[in-house]
């Protein structure tokens, strides 16, 4: 680990000196033929899309026969638009955790120690970093912000999530990280890194903003419930480089779904029923070997094309073949699962958060046997070889990195659940306001159906709807 950040730095200085060339050649012009692939991708003829294959294919055996090792197709190699900014928050992720190494692992999994150790102070403070550069042509420096470094040491500890494990999963200089396709809106960027273990997001200003208000709430609230389903957060950044025109702020979470089981159903609750909160079929069917479709409350609910198309709104007519539960157990099993379901709600809602939502992936060891399992054209369950990390802190992620369904009498069932409540940092603002009295007047869902609701209102839906989905 001595020559970690000379070899970190040399690489990040490559690709930065690479990008910044090839934004001076091209300019600021849109490549026509870049735009037009895009927007004609989906009538491509099956002549075209077999040459592509074949040409990706024969790029990769030149590659194995240079005696270089297979890339995962979704990994930002040199060529990508982003490989810049992956390798600064690669280096700065190291120079912070480099900067923490006087805290040891002896209060892993203290938290009264955790606590104890915590000012007013530490949650303010920001470590700066300003490293300059030596490319071609030009004098340039690169800068780094960690936020509350010791608050997310102590974080990290209290999860057990260890130095060198985290510094080899998100800074190693061997690989990179992955490109992650999202459903959000946002536009933000998602990565995640080589071993799947941890994503990285970038924030909007007024989101990192709120993350660093809310974050002695947030710290004091996942310390006193370790089984909370609330999204982990590891580490919140800034980095600043030449090539890039504003400041990216972004944050290190766990990967709710990082499991060696292949996922066969995914779906991402609100507790919204209107008409968009629904995924069509034919989208699961011509899903890629690589990409998951998430489904929606109404798939949730058992809902099909049928339903849909004939604007069938009762929860009485969805189809009970496709209908998805969440088979707890016993009851004991099935309080402790609401009660902490309850707990998060409560305490977001408390925060001033909503639109957020209930990630669910449901692993079958019989796939035909899951509820709402659609298959693909294309064979995916190709099982991770990836370990998980044995230390787990939640009663929910002690199974493979979930927790298996049973039945009523205790037995386990076919199904084990990985769930976490994600996209917590959307506060109810004048927008979410104006939002909501715009679609309860013109929308020809009910009121209590949007997605823009008032916290209060908005958990108690979620509430609501995730305890009626145990059985």
């Amino acid at each position: 680990m001595d020559n970690f950040g000379h070899i970190n730095r040399s690489k990040f200085e490559e690709a930065l000196s690479m990008t910044l060339r090839r934004k001076q050649e091209t300019g600021n012009k849109k490549k026509v033929k870049t735009i037009l692939s895009r927007k004609y991708r989906s009538i491509r003829s099956d002549l075209q899309s077999q040459k592509k294959r074949k040409r990706q294919n024969n790029k990769r055996e030149r590659r194995l026969s240079d005696g270089k090792k297979d890339r995962a197709k979704d990994m930002i190699h040199k060529g990508h638009k982003q490989f810049a900014l992956t390798w600064g928050m690669m280096m700065g992720v190291q120079m912070s955790i480099d900067r923490q190494a006087e805290f040891s692992e002896k209060l892993c999994g203290n938290m009264d120690m955790c606590a104890n150790l915590l000012q007013v102070t530490d949650f303010m403070a920001v470590d700066k970093y300003t490293i300059p550069l030596e490319i071609k042509d030009m004098s340039s420096h690169f800068k780094f912000k960690d936020y509350a470094p010791l608050v997310f040491g102590n974080l990290r500890n209290f999860w057990g999530v260890d130095k060198y494990e985290y510094m080899n999963s998100i800074c190693n200089p061997d690989t990179n990280f992955l490109e992650f396709m999202s459903n959000s809106k946002s536009g933000m960027y998602f990565f995640i890194s080589h071993d799947k273990k941890y994503m990285i997001k970038t924030l909007k200003d007024y989101e990192c903003k709120f993350l660093r208000r809310i974050l002695p709430h947030y710290v004091r609230y996942m310390i006193r419930n370790p089984n909370s389903f609330i999204n982990q957060y590891y580490g919140l950044h800034r980095v600043k480089m030449p090539h890039l025109n504003r400041k990216i702020h972004f944050v290190v979470m766990n990967n709710i779904l990082h499991t060696p089981k292949p996922i066969h159903t995914l779906y991402d609750l609100k507790g919204a029923t209107y008409s968009g909160r629904y995924v069509k079929r034919y989208k699961f069917e011509t899903a890629s070997k690589d990409s998951k479709v998430c489904g929606k409350d109404l798939n949730f609910q058992g809902f099909t094309d049928e339903d849909k198309s004939s604007n069938k709104k009762n929860t009485e007519q969805s189809a009970p073949k496709c209908r998805q539960w969440l088979k707890i157990g016993k009851s004991e099993r099935k309080l402790v699962f609401a009660d902490q379901i309850a707990n998060d709600s409560v305490f977001l809602a408390k925060m001033k958060i909503m639109d957020y939502s209930l990630l669910i992936g449901v692993h079958g060891r019989d796939p035909q046997q899951v509820h709402g399992y659609i298959p693909r054209n294309i064979n995916n369950c190709v099982k991770d070889e990836t370990k998980v990390n044995k230390i787990q802190v939640s009663l929910f992620k002690r199974d493979d990195g979930g927790f298996w369904g049973m039945n009523d009498d205790g037995t386990l069932n076919n199904e084990i659940y990985y769930v976490g409540i994600i996209d917590i940092l959307q506060q109810y603002n004048l927008m979410k306001f104006t939002e909501n009295k715009y679609k309860s007047y013109f929308s020809k869902d009910c009121s209590t159906e949007i997605s823009a609701l008032p916290p209060q209102k908005y958990a108690k839906r979620f509430i609501e709807f995730i305890i009626g989905s145990i059985k």
